[in-house]
């Protein structure tokens, strides 16, 4: 919701700021470290705006030693004071999107889990050098008293197609493949100059191809890694091809009589490695996840090497989602993200926080589900049958401390939680909020929806297109489909106008906003905006609150909007005036970003904002049916 006009925290604005210091205020104090001189290709490069906060190292954005890094990888840095993003453009290309006080981070179309979320010192923002370096496909090694910036055969990505198996590597530098040994059903190539920490073996067991060892040799300035590939014995293996300068692509085919492929959880337009096993010690690896067609459904096999306690829960119709965290557990490689075939409609798979790894499915309606955990992960069997009930959560472990007791998890049936309302994997119990105000609504049926912006004030302006006009659509979209279900509903204003007066001041803009839910005793309050950024690298739909009573409320909404066709942010806790000042539970969508040009053309789409409409009005109805007003029905 960028604008250079008056409004509510607003990229780039004093709002946004203050929207930053309440994301990070809550942190402690960030220390300043000595710096540090790290080789990197034969230069020294010179890190000395560091400072930990929570254990974790962060570099600062102004910082000369990153910026010669950068330089050197061919990559970029975007970032202005005030503002919550923090980007880095790759040389694949690819764009990183950091938010100051937020612990998740995207590379390209991935979500990842950072150590530590982004923060300020001063007007500096601090990134956690640990990801900006992985980000570079970097890690930082120690050789004797030297610290080593060494570059790393970063993804392996198996992808499947008719008969055929082609492996596609990349990494920090320039790569290249050497064939040092071949026999029938063997061959072995190294990668010099690279580490990296795909080591292990993955059976892949299609296209000719029956298995993968990755072992990392040499030393820590001089690394090689070497690829051994286990081929049927009619199998063949093409030279490799450098489809990039860090890339190579080597290619296998299978032989008359071959079994057909295995369906492999993988490959996406930004290579995506295939994860591999890693030595059983400290946290468990997530090293692979595949689906594969069952005698009735499907299969869904996790592969786990080491042990790990686990949690799964389900959610009933309409939503029919199944998620499961493995605790003290680390995903080897990137997230996952990927359609499927029914029973299943789609796989996730994320680090949700630094020891958790969370695998998620969306079923295609309330199918029969087994759970087999065992010493080498897990088979997930989902049947094409729908059941009338199933038991909605369960306990367990994997590898080798699996009880024999526990085919099908230590079942037990729970209500939901705030985490199975919202999924939005934020950890709510680090969120400091002041007392519950103890509000009860005069008008228990009434809902206010606020477009954002109006007037005086557009919005965001991008392609020709002005936020205010899209968010007064979705409202008045959004007011049409609760009417038709009972609810009284009430706009802050149903046309382009100032609530308050053209051209006022943001204070007196927002509180009038704030005046119409508040004298009308409202049930819930709703603002609807569209988000920007000086860039096209950050998407994705995020709600926010900033009350107690809005946590429930906003984890619901987030919930349903996870289906909108973007990616989900979920919930962030901000000092935004209309959330804070409004009486009632209140949530601030950021429906999609107009300056990204996917989510541009989702906000361009009248179906897409009927759509999100539809969800915005089914978290509405949800909240109402699980929070009643006391002495009121339920809507």
């Amino acid at each position: 919701m960028k604008s250079t006009n008056r409004f509510i925290a607003r990229t780039g604005s004093l709002a946004a700021a203050l929207v930053a210091l309440a994301l990070y205020a809550i942190a402690p104090p960030a220390l300043a470290d000595a710096p540090l001189t790290a080789s990197y290709q034969g230069r020294a490069i010179h890190f000395t705006h560091l400072s930990s906060q929570a254990g974790t190292l962060a570099v600062g954005v102004e910082d000369p030693g990153l910026a010669q890094l950068l330089r050197g990888a061919g990559a970029f840095l975007t970032w202005r004071p005030g503002e919550r993003y923090v980007l880095i453009t790759t040389s694949v290309p690819v764009v990183v999107s950091f938010a100051i006080g937020d612990p998740r981070y995207d590379i390209g179309p991935i979500a990842l889990q950072a150590s530590a979320a982004p923060f300020l010192v001063g007007d500096e923002a601090y990134l956690p050098l640990r990801e900006v370096l992985r980000c570079l496909d970097l890690a930082l090694r120690q050789d004797g008293n030297a610290e080593i910036l060494q570059p790393q055969l970063s993804t392996l990505d198996v992808r499947q197609e008719n008969g055929r198996v082609t492996l596609l590597a990349h990494a920090g530098v320039p790569l290249h493949a050497r064939v040092v040994a071949q026999a029938p059903g063997r061959v072995e190539y190294v990668f010099d100059g690279v580490g990296t920490s795909l080591t292990g073996t993955r059976q892949v067991n299609a296209g000719g191809v029956r298995a993968i060892e990755v072992v990392a040799a040499g030393t820590v300035r001089a690394p090689s890694v070497s690829l051994s590939v286990t081929l049927d014995p009619n199998a063949t293996a093409q030279s490799p091809q450098n489809s990039g300068a860090r890339d190579v692509a080597l290619a296998f085919t299978a032989g008359p009589g071959a079994p057909e492929s295995v369906a492999a959880v993988g490959a996406s337009p930004t290579p995506e490695p295939e994860p591999f096993a890693t030595p059983p010690s400290g946290p468990a690896a997530i090293t692979g996840v595949t689906v594969t067609p069952g005698s009735d459904g499907i299969v869904v096999s996790i592969a786990v090497s080491g042990s790990a306690p686990f949690e799964w829960h389900r959610l009933r119709e309409p939503d029919n989602r199944f998620w499961i965290d493995f605790s003290n557990a680390q995903l080897q490689g990137a997230p996952i993200d990927r359609g499927a075939d029914d029973p299943l409609q789609s796989v996730r798979v994320r680090q949700i926080d630094p020891s958790t790894v969370r695998v998620a499915l969306s079923l295609a309606g309330p199918k029969a589900l087994a759970i087999e955990p065992s010493s080498q992960g897990m088979q997930i069997t989902i049947g094409s049958q729908d059941v009338a009930d199933e038991p909605r959560s369960g306990s367990g472990s994997v590898g080798s401390v699996v009880a024999a007791e526990q085919n099908g998890g230590e079942v037990t049936p729970a209500p939901l939680d705030q985490n199975a309302a919202g999924s939005s994997e934020s950890d709510d119990s680090a969120w400091k909020f002041g007392p519950h105000n103890g509000y009860v609504p005069t008008d228990p049926r009434l809902i206010v929806i606020d477009p954002g912006h109006g007037g005086s004030d557009p919005g965001t302006q991008h392609g020709g297109v002005s936020e205010a006009t899209l968010t007064l659509d979705m409202a008045k979209r959004l007011r049409a489909i609760l009417v038709d279900r009972g609810w009284k509903v009430k706009l802050t204003h149903d046309t382009n106008v100032d609530v308050y007066a053209p051209n006022d001041s943001a204070h007196d803009e927002l509180q009038a906003r704030v005046d119409v839910a508040n004298k009308a005793g409202a049930r819930l309050f709703v603002s609807i905006h569209a988000n920007a950024y000086i860039n096209p690298g950050p998407y994705g739909t995020t709600t926010y609150i900033s009350k107690p009573e809005d946590l429930p409320f906003g984890h619901i909404v987030a919930a349903q909007l996870e289906g909108d066709g973007t990616k989900d942010d979920g919930v962030i806790k901000a000092h935004y005036y209309v959330t804070y000042h409004t009486r009632m539970p209140a949530v601030l969508i950021e429906t999609a970003f107009l300056t990204n040009p996917n989510d541009y053309a989702l906000l361009t789409d009248p179906a897409w904002r009927e759509k999100v409409a539809q969800e915005i009005a089914d978290g509405i109805a949800q909240y109402a049916r699980e929070y009643p007003v006391a002495n009121q029905p339920a809507q």
